[in-house]
C-alpha cells in the first residue's frame, strides 16, 4: 500500500484510537459506578438492626413435612435473632397456596425487610395483630422449595 503525500491519514488514526480508548474508559468508569452503588445497598439492607424476630411457618401447600423442612432450613443457617415458635399445617387443611406468602402481624419495617432479605420471598400481606405472639407468619405454598432449600 502507498503512503499518502500528507500527514492526514496518520492524523486522522490517532484520533479514532484516542475517541476509542476514551469511549471505552467512560463504559468502564460507568460499569464500576453502577456496581459500586449496587453493593452498597446490599450492604445497608444487611446491617438493618434486627433484636429478636419471631416467626411461625405454616404448610399451605399440601406437601407433608414442608413447614418443618422450611425450619430447619432457616435454623441451620444460624441467624441467631430469628426464633420459630411453631411449625405446622394451616387451619382446616385447606392447603390452597401455589405461592409462598409472608403475613405481617406487628407493624415493624426493618424486621419485615430484614426476612424478606433472607428468605428472598416478597410477597406479603398484612393482617395486624398486636395481641399475638409472633412477628409473622410464613404460608408455604407448592413454591416453597425456591426459598427454602
Amino acid at each position: 500500500m502507498r503512503k499518502p503525500k500528507n500527514k492526514l491519514f496518520r492524523i486522522d488514526k490517532r484520533a479514532l484510537l484516542i475517541g476509542i480508548t476514551a469511549l471505552l474508559l467512560i463504559i468502564v468508569a460507568s460499569y464500576f459506578k453502577f456496581f459500586n452503588k449496587k453493593v452498597s445497598e446490599e450492604i445497608k439492607i444487611e446491617i438493618i438492626d434486627v433484636s429478636s424476630l419471631k416467626l411461625s411457618i405454616l404448610n399451605g401447600c399440601g406437601i407433608k413435612g414442608a413447614a418443618g423442612e422450611a425450619k430447619d432450613n432457616i435454623l441451620n443457617k444460624n441467624y441467631e435473632n430469628i426464633d420459630v415458635i411453631s411449625w405446622k399445617n394451616v387451619k382446616s387443611n385447606k392447603f390452597i397456596y401455589g405461592k409462598t406468602i409472608i403475613v405481617v402481624k406487628r407493624n415493624d419495617e426493618n424486621k419485615l425487610k430484614y426476612l424478606m432479605e433472607i428468605t428472598g420471598i416478597s410477597r406479603r400481606i398484612y393482617a395486624f395483630n398486636e395481641n399475638t405472639i409472633e412477628d409473622f407468619q410464613i404460608i408455604l405454598g407448592r413454591d416453597y422449595r425456591t426459598f427454602f432449600r
